[in-house]
């Protein structure tokens, strides 16, 4: 009798944890560190995430993580970042790389949601945005849709679609300029031809 309640009460719990996001989609080599874990798992693709969990990019690999249904986050190759947060204040906390992040719909009020690397802040409501941290650790942001706002030592430019921002290590934003970059150049991030609903928040001249 208190095996059969015992198994009544955990059915009626549900799973033991919901996923944060999913590594819906690889290319290449792809690799997952649980959170507290030591050692890297290699991905095979449709993974679920939790918060605490990191990502990692091999040479030639190409990874599309789903925010749980928020939008999606777009990895080219040799990019890592940690998931950080809750899913009210989420941060996207990059080491190296270049990766696409778009939100398909706006955060209320009392969320957030912020892309962190070594040289600065990008906070978002609900934007398509490009980034990339280089190897002197500089970043470049460059939007696609909407506004972002990146923040570094002490001063915030607000960064359109269009325009983007590059910052030094240690220093503050520059002011924005005209990006050059086309809207063609997502296509890098493709796998399978999918941008994971991604291109619907484009707002620049499909050229």
């Amino acid at each position: 009798m208190k095996l059969i309640l015992a198994l009544v009460l955990a059915a009626a719990a549900g799973p033991a944890f919901a996923a944060d996001a999913t590594l819906v989609k690889i290319s290449g080599r792809v690799l997952i560190r649980p959170g507290g874990a030591e050692k890297d798992l290699v991905a095979k693709g449709g993974e679920e995430l939790l918060y605490g969990d990191a990502i990692r990019t091999e040479s030639g690999a190409l990874a599309q993580v789903d925010l749980g249904g928020r939008g999606a986050v777009l990895l080219r190759e040799n990019s890592a970042f940690l998931l950080q947060g809750d899913p009210t204040r989420t941060t996207l906390r990059f080491q190296f790389g270049e990766f696409l992040i778009g939100l398909t719909r706006a955060l209320a009020k009392d969320e957030s949601f912020r892309v962190r690397t070594p040289a600065a802040v990008a906070a978002v409501r609900g934007t398509l945005f490009w980034g990339q941290s280089d190897e002197k650790k500089t970043t470049t942001y460059a939007g696609f849709g909407h506004v972002i706002a990146v923040t570094a030592k002490g001063k915030t430019v607000l960064v359109g679609p269009g325009e983007k921002t590059t910052v030094a290590l240690d220093a503050a934003p520059a002011e924005p300029v005209q990006s050059g970059i086309p809207v063609a150049y997502l296509d890098n991030f493709k796998i399978g031809g999918s941008l994971q609903g991604l291109e619907s928040l484009v707002e620049l001249p499909q050229k």
